[in-house]
């Protein structure tokens, strides 16, 4: 508490004397870490409103001033999105050419079609659990990673029994890992497809590294192997760049001053997080395109965006956010050979136009701290959450002129 106490106590706060209005500078290093991604102590590790945490309801303290609104929203699966489509282009310049990709793009959680719901039945563990796994899991963490984690989630099941389950889950998602002789090993051996214990073993009994005498492996046979093979294709190459934009890994990584495969699980990681910076600007490059000076970004949440809008634009500003969402994942499909984009991912699935900095804006921010909540203990009403098609009739039917008007 002591800690979190002075982490508070050590912001930047602007006020004027007689003015009950002011404004926190949040210190954020924009980009803190490897993936870019940026970093601040308080605003961004904070927590959203839990009703048996205390003082989970900080952000939702945070109001806009009279006049203006909070208008933001929550990229939908955007991780899972960007490497679902690696896969689909790498396969088959085509959405959803993958069960990956399908799954990402028409599965539902209430028809348990989705990839955690699918996961989780083959496995006989919580969509829950399956969710912190599959992540964890595109993120680079392997088997033995699942099996700490499902002796994690249920102390009660054996050592053994979480490794057949995380084993067979890697086989129905990852697949299994083949190798392939380089030509010049092709006529002494066998030209067929290795698992990872024969390629060692033969490997080694020619005194020689398999990165030698082997192709860069390939995943074959689950839902996610073409993602995968192309996260790993990308992290392995001579010079790693983001798929988007074009940004490098830093070159302290780089084949060429690393050890084989010592970085892999860093690697992808970087090419799925750092794709998603990527995403974040773009989608606040089209926002600055769309409504110029009228908005004012406030702060991201990794895949969360907030602006700051006055009143008479801030349904204008959401629809602005939806037609933002539209031109930046046309334009990372684009750059993969994509030349279309479905319905179910074009726009966001709400965008929350709130009076305060809550996540969701039907959240009365309830804790031990904050028993009455927002509405009865601070007057303070819920926002709104608009689809796409309430936004365009909230902004009045003016979506094919309302560039120009708020110019």
């Amino acid at each position: 508490m002591a800690q979190n106490a002075s982490a508070i106590e050590g912001k930047i706060l602007i006020s004027e004397v007689g003015i009950t209005l002011g404004a926190i500078i949040p210190q954020v290093v924009v980009c803190g870490t490897l993936t870019r991604r940026a970093m601040e102590p308080t605003w961004m590790t904070a927590s959203n409103a839990h009703p048996e945490r205390i003082g989970s309801e900080l952000k939702a303290m945070v109001q806009a001033p009279p006049g203006y609104s909070i208008v933001g929203a929550d990229v939908d699966s955007q991780e899972l999105w960007i490497a679902s489509l690696l896969g689909d282009a790498d396969h088959a310049k085509t959405h959803g050419a993958t069960p990956l990709g399908w799954m990402t793009l028409s599965g539902s959680k209430e028809k348990k079609t989705d990839m955690h719901s699918v996961t989780a039945e083959a496995v006989g563990i919580s969509r829950d659990h399956a969710k912190v796994i599959n992540y964890a899991r595109i993120y680079g963490a392997g088997q033995q990673f699942a099996e700490r984690l499902l002796r994690q989630f249920n102390p009660a099941i054996s050592e053994s029994e979480a490794r057949s389950k995380a084993q067979k889950m890697f086989t129905l998602t990852k697949g299994k890992k083949i190798y392939f002789l380089r030509p010049g090993y092709a006529l002494d051996f066998p030209d067929v497809a290795y698992g990872k214990w024969q390629a060692f073993e033969l490997a080694k009994a020619c005194k020689k590294t398999v990165g030698q005498m082997f192709h860069q492996s390939k995943w074959v046979g689950g839902t996610e192997s073409a993602m995968f093979n192309r996260l790993e294709q990308i992290a392995t190459s001579e010079a790693p760049e983001t798929p988007f934009l074009g940004g490098r890994l830093t070159r302290a990584l780089e084949p060429t001053t690393s050890g084989e495969d010592r970085f892999m699980t860093t690697k992808v990681n970087w090419v799925v997080q750092s794709g998603a910076v990527d995403f974040l600007h773009l989608l606040l490059t089209c926002m600055k395109w769309i409504m110029g000076d009228k908005v004012r970004f406030c702060i991201s949440f990794h895949d969360e965006v907030r602006y700051i809008v006055p009143d008479r634009y801030k349904y204008q500003a959401a629809l602005a956010l939806h037609v933002a969402n539209l031109l930046t994942r046309s334009f990372c499909a684009y750059r993969l050979g994509i030349h279309d984009l479905p319905q179910s991912v074009a726009f966001f699935s709400s965008v929350e136009v709130d009076s305060v900095l809550r996540k969701n804006s039907d959240d009365d921010s309830r804790t031990p701290s904050n028993p009455h909540g927002l509405q009865r203990g601070y007057g303070i009403p819920n926002g709104e959450a608009l689809d796409i098609h309430q936004a365009i009739q909230k902004a009045k039917g003016q979506f094919t002129c309302w560039y120009n008007k708020t110019r």
